[in-house]
């Protein structure tokens, strides 16, 4: 019997998503795919971002700092944590700190309003400074029954979507339909959430609904976690025994025949390759795919992006005493170590989160309030895919397997030409690394390849 003729492919882009695709074909028990990994950076992308501290006093490099953080929660990424558990990347619970404050007019902290404890870690939770036991009892009860309205309205009254009713509602439509009150989704959800989703307090309202229902159902009552050492050991277990071209920036992906021609340019000398590929795959952001792949030009158009920085720095100015205060106070009463705070500051627009590293840096997201240029120490700065209402519908046409009955008017459709998207953004959900296992996934099962963690036990 003749052995099975080897594919070429071609996957361009080396974050998660990336990353997880060419490890499942490189990985084919049946060996038919010879894959070649194209990155524009001269490292790989997943642990670009992030950076090793080095040490003030002694100079010497001491822990990797993940940027942004990666955190993932029980419900919502059992595809994640089941690729974890098969590679062997060890994950844990931390205790966090969440204090929510507003920002003065002159951009200075205010005392915090409300501090929540991940994984519920503190009952009853941290009594701000500032609030009599009265005001602080008012508070707690006003916050719990807006948070369980909200929450059975998240598992009892369904968002509408194109599909079920022929328009898609937002999430500034859903909370007015609901009637959850202006002051909790302000105070409250709007800074939460923008945390998770890293944009401004408007994007995320133009969010679909259903998105952050979908989000809040999976994870209620759910533990989150963090990969223990970095998300580096994710990084070197995929790409072990991958050699990928680095400073390659793809410059145009074409259909050629039956083939798929990939054009790019070294970055080290400028000069220009192509090569005919059987199969390529696109793991980069809707504007990279937009502006190489003609075919979603236009549509890639309509996906909104947004610019994200993450800032280590030693500006200790940013954070309050009565903060460190409460962070004391609660180390000596449990006796263990404090947990690690973060801090959500937010303005009319959006919301800062600063992360009190335990090795005495901070690390400021998405921030609105300017810093010390001088105690600055590292900036990463990368693309966010957000969401829309426009753009769901988009997303979900190129992976939908319905055609409709117009086909010159159809958009095209993942894997036309032997042509596949992957990414976090690709799949009917909050752009997040579950969006990139799910999507890594579908390419695998329409190459009839296995994924090793997907196997039934």
């Amino acid at each position: 019997m003749t052995e099975p003729q080897r594919k070429s492919v071609a996957v361009i882009g080396t974050g998660m998503a990336g990353l997880v695709i060419a490890y499942i074909l490189r990985n084919d028990p049946r060996g038919r795919f010879d894959v070649e990994v194209f990155e524009k950076q001269d490292k790989l992308s997943l642990d670009s971002a992030s950076h090793t501290l080095t040490d003030e006093k002694s100079g010497e490099k001491s822990e990797r700092l993940d940027l942004p953080m990666r955190a993932f929660a029980d419900g919502y990424y059992e595809s994640l944590k089941r690729m974890y558990d098969y590679l062997g990347i060890t994950y844990g619970s931390p205790r966090f700190i969440y204090a929510l404050s507003t920002l003065s007019n002159t951009a200075q902290q205010v005392s915090p309003y409300y501090i929540h404890s991940s994984n519920n870690h503190q009952i009853p939770p941290l009594r701000p400074n500032g609030f009599s036991w009265a005001s602080w009892l008012v508070e707690l009860c006003y916050l719990a029954v807006c948070y369980y309205w909200f929450t059975a309205c998240c598992f009892f009254v369904t968002p509408k979507t194109l599909e079920s009713s022929g328009t898609e509602e937002s999430l500034r439509h859903y909370v007015e339909r609901i009637r959850l009150p202006v002051y909790y989704v302000k105070n409250y959800l709007l800074p939460l959430m923008s945390s998770v989703t890293t944009c401004s307090h408007d994007a995320l309202m133009d969010f679909p609904a259903i998105d952050l229902v979908d989000y809040e159902r999976r994870t209620f009552r759910r533990k989150h976690y963090t990969v223990l050492g970095g998300v580096h050991r994710v990084q070197t277990k995929l790409a072990k025994g991958q050699t990928p071209r680095l400073g390659a920036k793809v410059t145009a992906v074409e259909n050629v025949g039956t083939q798929v021609q990939v054009s790019w340019t070294d970055s080290r000398d400028g000069q220009s390759s192509s090569r005919l590929f059987d199969h390529v795959i696109l793991g980069v952001t809707p504007d990279v795919v937009g502006t190489i792949f003609q075919p979603l030009r236009s549509a890639m158009a309509a996906v909104p992006t947004t610019t994200v920085q993450c800032i280590v720095h030693r500006d200790f100015s940013k954070i309050i005493d009565a903060s460190r205060s409460l962070w004391t106070q609660m180390s000596l009463k449990t006796g263990e170590s404090a947990p690690q705070p973060i801090h959500m500051c937010s303005n009319d627009h959006a919301t800062e989160s600063i992360h009190e590293h335990p090795s005495s840096a901070l690390i400021t997201t998405y921030p609105i309030a300017p810093i010390d240029p001088e105690k600055v120490v590292y900036t990463a700065t990368f693309t966010r895919v957000l969401r829309s209402s426009a753009s769901r519908q988009i997303v979900n046409q190129i992976f939908g397997q319905k055609r409709s009955i117009d086909e010159k008017s159809q958009l095209w459709r993942n894997g036309d030409g032997n042509v596949w998207l992957v990414g976090g953004w690709c799949w009917d959900g909050m752009v997040m690394l579950e969006g990139c296992l799910a999507s890594a996934t579908r390419v695998a099962n329409a190459l009839d390849v296995e994924v090793p963690w997907m196997k039934r036990s």
